[in-house]
């Protein structure tokens, strides 16, 4: 029997090659666009996870609520991480990294500034596993000026794997003895480094006990069986036995009395695998997913594979006229309703086969380009997955029958006297129509989700900065020209290429050197007062004209006036913070600092504030502008040039130059201001250019269904059209007649589609402090670029109908 089922699903497919052809790739987009996102999903839901211990390691994060400034940091206090291995006992182990920026690291000949260095606690491979192929990892990072180093980096330095007891020169004037090499980090790690670095090098900041600065990354692993919430609530007594006998000691104020000032020290445990998509906190190692993403795109692939069923729905419907007089002859000579009905699942299958086939060959071809897109390395592993086979498996067999549902039900319900007679139940265009309306709902709410994204993001493209971002390039590691800085600066703006030049580490994008500090008005109490954490950034005289920012009070800083060194320029945050009406000529006041890095509360300084800079946004467009002041001071960090000319590549070329006389041996290392600032939104480009990726195919794959109904309906109304024609009717009224149900159905789905995308992307905007409108604009253009398409693929069958000759549509079977 099964045989005959084949046989006779090869002859149908045979038979009716248009149809069969598009039934098979639109279920082969559907198909490949599923197993694409699934690929992305199970990437992004496998961070971490190689770790053996994972489901024992824990991240440290702080929160802190101190002046007005609230701060969710994924660092806490040097003392954190061995305090807490000493006092509970619900802690097996703990390692700390302390990332301090790039390296120059020398080799013979080979110079090369890196930026993957991190100083790491010895038991780091112990916590993470991160496999040692040669040295011994307990002992590895023992000793100060000892490194441990990737494989890569071990070939790149060296030629060969096994190079422990071999030297790496850093900066010129460190010399690392590599007691270890590790296996190259993961892309699924949230982190990633090449070179990790001994604590005990850093040991006066690494072996401090200032608990309120957070410079340090810390992990615990924490002991089989600890419930992760219990000690989340048992070792927030630290503040009370480690923090407060510090607030005393620094502000003469019990951590009650800093509580009631409405200032606040949380702390909360982050298991290590929901990092990557839970996590959005300053100071992260890199940015990382969004579990928001993750049920997008999921909801992306659920929708595009119902979309290409429907589409076998109303393909397999659209051929019933054929198909019926089949179905009422086999009634009649005895078949029954389950045989028709395996018939058609059988077909149904043995056609998502055929598209499945050509799905992973249409994943192989696209697999680079959406790896391109999504900015991850996807790799079709599918047999070294066994979760990833089984949800492919269970895709293709409930596609194939969820596709073969409805066609198997409907047409093995003829009754044979009236298909015979034909006569056909019409009772199920409803349906037929809805999957349609739902088709086109569902395009829409996507194609409207697209352009809010691009809107936002042009929005931020062109939102009023404060500064001025375009036709500036940044120098890096300036200080590497030594006592050259100034004159490469100097020689340089001699040039027609440059209109002016700063030297600063401080720049208004996020990822640059940031520095909070506690102010208050003079004669203010430090921590009942009106207090304020605030950015330092030190600056020269030519920082703000550099950057197009605006002074709208005051002055700039100048190199005529000594007293200048004890004055501050703030923004309009800042400013309004304090409260000042005539801020000009008023004084601020903070704590100096030890050598330890811990607060000289018996030394102050003050500043005369002597301008305020319009706000200006220096990190993302999430996030509202936080208090800021310019200080006079030395940076070394890069010489920032703004270009006056259109050929950037010669401007470049002299800045190379130039750099390599002044600092021969030294890496040349740049970047444009604006492509730092687009990098803060690398992951709404990325979502932006998936999904419009896939809003084509979700297009698509609604014109195919479309096209399958209204060849459909111009094959019921065969006769009708060759009646009308004979009678002199037009084709383009003929086109009109056919056109104009389907053009209804659309305007149904956009009534649905609008108020759902709308409630849709007002959710995401408000990820958003400074966001678009959604406006009438993009329903506008929604709505005609559908009506546009759909028009089009309905258009193409109704003119084929209506140009039929009507003798034949006529003439008796």
């Amino acid at each position: 029997m099964f045989r005959n089922y084949l046989k006779i699903t090869f002859r149908n497919l045979w038979n009716n090659k248009s149809y069969s052809f598009i039934n098979i790739v639109g279920l082969a987009f559907g198909l490949a666009s599923c197993i694409i996102i699934l690929l992305y999903v199970n990437n992004e839901l496998s961070y971490d996870k190689h770790h053996k211990k994972a489901n024992r390691i824990a991240r440290v994060a702080s929160f802190i609520d101190f002046s007005g400034s609230y701060l969710e940091l994924a660092t806490t206090s040097a003392p954190m991480g061995p305090t807490l291995r000493n006092d509970y006992t619900e802690v097996e182990d703990m390692v700390r990294f302390r990332p301090r920026g790039e390296f120059l690291v020398r080799s013979g000949d080979v110079n090369i500034k890196e930026s993957d260095i991190i100083f790491s606690d010895p038991s780091v491979f112990n916590v993470f596993t991160i496999p040692v192929i040669h040295g011994n990892a307990e002992t590895a990072l023992l000793e100060p000026y000892t490194l441990a180093l990737s494989r890569s980096k071990a070939l790149k330095y060296f030629g060969t794997e096994n190079v422990v007891g071999k030297t790496l020169l850093l900066d010129d004037d460190q010399t690392f003895k590599i007691t270890a090499v590790y296996e190259d980090m993961p892309e699924t790690s949230h982190f990633n480094f090449e070179f990790l670095l001994s604590m005990e090098t850093n040991a006066d900041e690494a072996n401090n006990g200032v608990w309120i600065s957070n410079n340090f990354r810390t992990y615990l692993l924490l002991k089989e069986g600890t419930d992760l919430k219990a000690f989340e609530e048992n070792f927030k007594s630290i503040k009370k036995t480690y923090i407060e006998p510090q607030l005393i000691q620094f502000t003469g104020n019990t951590l009650e009395d800093f509580q009631e000032a409405g200032n606040s020290i949380e702390y909360e445990l982050q298991p290590l695998t929901d990092i990557h998509l839970h996590s959005d906190l300053v100071a992260e190692f890199e940015p990382n997913g969004n579990i928001k993403y993750v049920f997008l795109f999921s909801g992306l692939a659920g929708f595009i594979l119902i979309l290409a069923c429907i589409n076998f729905m109303n393909l397999s419907t659209a051929r019933s006229v054929k198909r019926a007089k089949e179905v009422g002859i086999r009634k009649t000579l005895g078949s029954v309703r389950k045989q028709l009905v395996t018939q058609f699942f059988t077909e149904s299958i043995l056609l998502c086969l055929f598209s499945f086939l050509i799905a992973l060959l249409i994943v192989e071809l696209t697999l680079p380009f959406f790896s391109n897109l999504s900015g991850t390395n996807l790799v079709s592993n599918y047999f070294s997955n066994t979760n990833l086979i089984l949800s492919i498996a269970g895709i293709v067999l409930v596609t194939g029958l969820l596709s073969g549902s409805y066609p198997a039900v409907m047409l093995s319900g003829f009754q044979p006297i009236k298909v015979l007679k034909g006569v056909l139940d019409k009772g199920t265009s409803r349906f037929r129509s809805l999957l349609v309306v739902f088709q086109f709902s569902v395009s829409l709410v996507v194609i409207i989700g697209l352009l809010v994204i691009n809107k936002q993001l042009n929005f931020i493209q062109n939102q009023s900065l404060g500064f001025q971002k375009e036709q500036t390039v940044i120098i890096h590691d300036a200080y590497t020209l030594d006592t050259n800085l100034n004159v490469y600066k100097e020689e340089l703006l001699k040039e027609p290429e440059f209109k002016s030049a700063t030297i600063s580490s401080y720049l208004p994008v996020s990822g640059f050197s940031m520095n909070d500090q506690t102010f208050w008005p003079k004669g203010d109490d430090p921590v009942q007062g009106n207090t304020s954490s605030t950015q330092v950034w030190r600056v020269d005289t030519d920082y703000i004209p550099t950057l197009g920012m605006e002074i709208i009070e005051g002055r700039n800083f100048s190199e005529d006036r000594g007293a200048d060194d004890n004055t501050v320029i703030l923004n309009e945050a800042l400013a309004n913070r304090f409260g000042f009406e005539e801020p000009l000529g008023e004084v601020i006041t903070t704590f100096t600092q030890k050598p330890d890095g811990s607060f000289d509360t018996e030394n102050l300084r003050e500043f005369t504030v002597i301008g305020i800079v319009k706000n200006f946004h220096f990190r993302s467009l999430r996030e509202n502008i936080a208090p800021l002041g310019l200080f006079k001071g030395t940076s070394r960090g890069n010489v920032i040039f703004k270009i006056d000319s259109q050929d950037a590549g010669a401007a470049l070329s002299k800045l190379e130059n130039s750099w390599k006389e002044m600092a021969p041996g030294q890496p040349f290392s740049y970047s444009f201001l604006d492509e730092r600032f687009d990098r803060m939104y690398r992951t709404e480009n990325r979502v932006s250019n998936l999904v419009f990726a896939f809003s084509v195919l979700i297009i698509i794959i609604a014109c195919l269904g479309l096209f399958g109904l209204s060849a459909y309906s111009a094959e019921q109304r065969t006769k009708e059209i060759g009646i009308r024609k004979v009678l002199g009717a037009s084709v383009s009224g003929i086109v009109s007649l056919v056109s104009k149900d389907f053009l209804k159905l659309i305007l149904i789905s956009f009534l649905i589609a609008a108020p759902v995308g709308y409630f849709i992307m007002q959710q995401w905007l408000k990820e958003f402090t400074y966001k678009t409108n959604i406006g009438f604009d993009v329903f506008l253009i929604s709505g005609i670029g559908i009506v546009v398409i759909a028009s089009i693929t309905v258009s193409w069958q109704s003119i084929k109908a209506a140009l039929t000759n009507p003798v034949k549509s006529l003439k008796s079977e």
